[in-house]
């Protein structure tokens, strides 16, 4: 509910987004409700990252803290993740705030629903559905018993939530908007080389999944090398240049990048991308790609008999068919990415149905602004 002029009510919202692609949508759904509660003083906190502490967020904790890759890296952090769910309970207990806000993160924000759930009696409300209908299906009861509410970013999501009963909304999905600005303003393409041909690698955000990924992509550059004269462009998260740079030896000739890779991904010929947020910003862009993902062994047989689907890629799971090709775990070795790279790189016909299949992506997720309509759910479940 806005106030009227010169009335200063003070609320508060706790949002908790334990990863970079959570940071990121925060940022913009904070920045929506303080647009849409323009006479209302409004205090976040909970966790977060750089982007939204850039909008007056307090965080308990640097995300950077909280990263993991596979069950290993969560059991040894087992402690160190008890702690931070207790110290975001007292937060709770100590603040309470007017609404929690849980973005993603479904291991930690599951768990520290429920433990809110005891005390806590204003509104829960989870923005971003974890893909519970891709894998780990049972925690749906979790998100029935202890969650008001789920706003949900791809429409399908509502139908899988209502056949469990839970109060689902589509509210469009954040990257829609993000990518439409970007698209509308961008800057002219890139002048090349005539035979130049420019990748561009999005190896992952966490530690362990860059260790993972850049040994088979060094590998797969060399080979395209032969057949191409390329310009290269690798991805690096400013927190994670360190890792990058123990390849700074085999990657010395390619450019390493800290900042967006929105305009290297638009300029690209084929970017090579970790499967995640980045195959959708890949998507609407409209840039072909192949998407690719390697864990630990142990970590892939503990992983895959609860996971429901037979693709990673979202744009393949929304399109109902395989638009990219991915390359997982056994299937990710420098001669099949090279030869799918190629096939991208070569081959028009092949590529000139890629870029078609994904401009589809955009009728099925439409133009809806996400953040501000999950913005004014939020606002009007919480009556901030």
């Amino acid at each position: 509910m806005n106030q009227g002029p010169g009335i200063a009510v003070k609320k508060r919202v706790f949002i908790s987004a334990g990863e970079l692609s959570g940071d990121m949508h925060g940022a913009s759904l904070i920045s929506e409700i303080q647009k849409q509660l323009h006479g209302t003083t409004v205090h976040f906190s909970g966790l977060g990252g750089n982007l939204m502490a850039e909008q007056g967020f307090k965080s308990l904790y640097d995300i950077k803290e909280l990263a993991t890759v596979g069950f290993v890296d969560v059991i040894k952090k087992y402690g160190f993740f008890k702690k931070v769910i207790a110290d975001c309970v007292k937060f709770v207990k100590d603040t309470n705030p007017d609404v929690v806000v849980l973005i993603d993160y479904p291991g930690f924000n599951i768990r520290l629903a429920e433990e809110l759930k005891e005390f806590y009696k204003n509104r829960i409300i989870y923005y971003i559905s974890p893909q519970l209908w891709a894998w780990h299906e049972r925690r749906v009861n979790k998100i029935r018993k202890f969650t008001d509410k789920m706003l949900v970013v791809f429409p399908f999501e509502v139908d899988f939530y209502k056949k469990h009963s839970v109060d689902a909304v589509y509210v469009g999905h954040p990257l829609v908007k993000k990518i439409r600005n970007f698209l509308d303003t961008a800057p002219p393409a890139v002048k090349k080389v005539s035979d130049e041909k420019i990748i561009t690698i999005l190896p992952g955000s966490r530690e362990g999944e860059i260790r993972q990924h850049m040994p088979v992509i060094i590998e797969v550059l060399k080979l395209v090398k032969k057949q191409f004269k390329l310009r290269v462009n690798i991805s690096a998260a400013p927190g994670n240049l360190a890792v990058i740079n123990e390849f700074s030896e085999s990657i010395r000739e390619y450019n390493v990048v800290t900042g967006s890779m929105y305009n290297y991904i638009q300029n690209s010929d084929l970017v090579l991308t970790k499967a995640g947020t980045s195959t959708m910003e890949c998507a609407l862009i409209g840039t072909p790609h192949l998407i690719f993902y390697k864990t630990s062994p142990f970590n892939y047989y503990l992983l895959k008999p609860i996971v429901k689907v037979n693709k990673l890629g979202i744009v393949n799971i929304i399109s109902g068919k395989d638009v990219i090709k991915e390359f997982v775990q056994n299937d990710f070795t420098p001669e099949n990415v090279y030869n799918e790279a190629v096939k991208i790189i070569a081959d028009p016909e092949y590529r000139n149905g890629m870029k078609k299949d994904l401009s589809k992506v955009w009728e099925i997720l439409g133009n809806t602004d996400a953040s501000a309509v999950a913005a004014q759910m939020i606002i009007e479940e919480a009556q901030l």
